[in-house]
């Protein structure tokens, strides 16, 4: 008898799935992958409660449970590309049974991606990976980019979320995520670490001033790159440090951290196309 080969692909269905260095609850939480996002299968783990994934979003690799995961073949994973056009853009927002009441079916985070389906007042119905459907209020998402917010306005409205070493939810965020998911709204894809983020960017010419939207860069001695924040432009930048918060370059602003003033490794401008993913690999240590 043929052996039945497993699933290629795979969605994930779960609002936040964490991202682990080894197949293990104890091992460092690398990541976290959002509802809608579609996975490579790599491997799996011996007792088959583990697979070891890469996101097709930004080629992170790691370990997920498999409780987390849609599996899909190749075809499947692109059709729920194709009908999952809606992005949620808030923080937070809730899929329940009826339209503002029942029961909750899931909470989904910034960027998690569901199937539109009708709308009915201020509610639309919406369906997730795993075939659960449901109400969401129907300003909580959009089809693509268009209507987003501001960076600035986003930026504002994620202030004081909690630095999370490989969270990337507005429950908690590291540097890297947070410069990842504020740009993803804007239609720039990043990789999922600092250091692989200064390495997408382009340098700035000589003389050439920050721009909002561009990435600045911070890392210790002569090592690698290790920390990542956000330029809003008169040397101000907001990045996840402690808590997502603003600060500036410039040392007779209030606002200057003089802890990351020899850290500062200049400005860059991340390249505004596709990211093709990558081997992804261990997390570098953040220098904040």
């Amino acid at each position: 008898m043929t052996p039945v080969r497993p699933p290629s692909r795979g969605v994930v269905c779960l609002p936040a799935l964490d991202v682990r260095r080894r197949p293990d609850h104890r091992s460092e939480l690398r990541s976290q992958l959002l509802l809608g996002e579609v996975v490579r299968r790599l491997g799996q783990g011996r007792d088959r409660k583990w697979w070891r994934v890469e996101n097709l979003e930004d080629g992170y690799v790691g370990w997920v449970r498999t409780w987390g995961i849609v599996p899909a073949g190749t075809r499947r994973a692109n059709l729920w590309r194709r009908r999952a056009r809606c992005r949620v853009v808030r923080s937070h927002a809730e899929v329940r049974t009826g339209r503002g009441s029942g029961a909750l079916v899931s909470p989904l985070f910034l960027n998690c991606r569901v199937i539109p389906g009708r709308s009915n007042g201020r509610f639309r119905w919406v369906e997730l990976p795993d075939g659960r459907c449901g109400w969401i209020e129907a300003r909580a998402i959009q089809v693509g980019f268009r209507g987003r917010p501001s960076l600035v306005e986003r930026v504002l409205g994620l202030l004081g979320v909690p630095y999370l070493w490989g969270g990337r939810t507005p429950m908690g965020m590291d540097c890297s995520s947070f410069t990842q998911q504020v740009l993803l709204e804007q239609g720039v894809l990043l990789p999922r670490d600092a250091d692989k983020q200064f390495r997408s960017a382009s340098r700035l010419s000589r003389g050439q001033p920050p721009r909002e939207g561009d990435l600045v860069f911070f890392g210790v001695g002569k090592g690698p790159v290790g920390h990542v924040g956000l330029a809003l432009g008169g040397g101000y930048y907001a990045h996840s440090r402690g808590r997502v918060r603003i600060n500036s370059t410039l040392s007779d602003n209030p606002l200057w951290d003089s802890e990351l003033a020899d850290q500062f490794r200049g400005f860059r401008r991340p390249l505004r196309r596709p990211l093709r993913g990558g081997p992804g690999g261990a997390r570098r240590a953040e220098s904040a």
